[in-house]
């Protein structure tokens, strides 16, 4: 009877479906003008403080995201929709949840969901002329 019921219940893809890996971590890009680096990430974010004590002040993309590769121009760079705990420290444990925080936060920078590239469409653009890794 289960498998019947589950044949004529038809489940709606989630929006970021299309950027989970087989490991069950969603893995999210977007290129930005390396000037986005210098944009402050906002205030509640997980782990977007530097400093401690009365001496904190936000990070910026530069200073939080992981994995940023520059297009050989400079022009451009690559970053990971994930965070940098601490300098020492990274984590790459994506959840819907955190893709969330970063579109809401992207909209208002007028980067939406529809300009975010998968792992396939990261590596082809890391291939392409505009950065040069070919297959790395």
């Amino acid at each position: 009877m289960s498998d019947i019921l589950d044949d004529l219940i038809e489940t709606e893809p989630h929006k970021y479906d299309e950027f989970l890996h087989n490991n069950g971590v969603p893995y999210a890009y977007l290129e930005v003008p390396v000037a986005f680096l210098d944009e402050t990430i906002p205030e509640g974010a997980n782990w977007s403080t530097k400093g401690n004590g009365e001496n904190t002040e936000q990070k910026t993309v530069s200073e939080y995201t992981l994995n940023k590769q520059v297009s050989l121009d400079g022009t451009k760079v690559i970053i990971a929709l994930a965070a940098m705990e601490a300098d020492t420290y990274r984590t790459f444990a994506v959840t819907y949840d955190d893709l969330q925080d970063w579109e809401t936060w992207l909209d208002t920078k007028e980067y939406t969901i529809d300009n975010w590239l998968t792992i396939a469409e990261r590596n082809t653009l890391l291939a392409s002329e505009a950065y040069g890794l070919g297959d790395e």
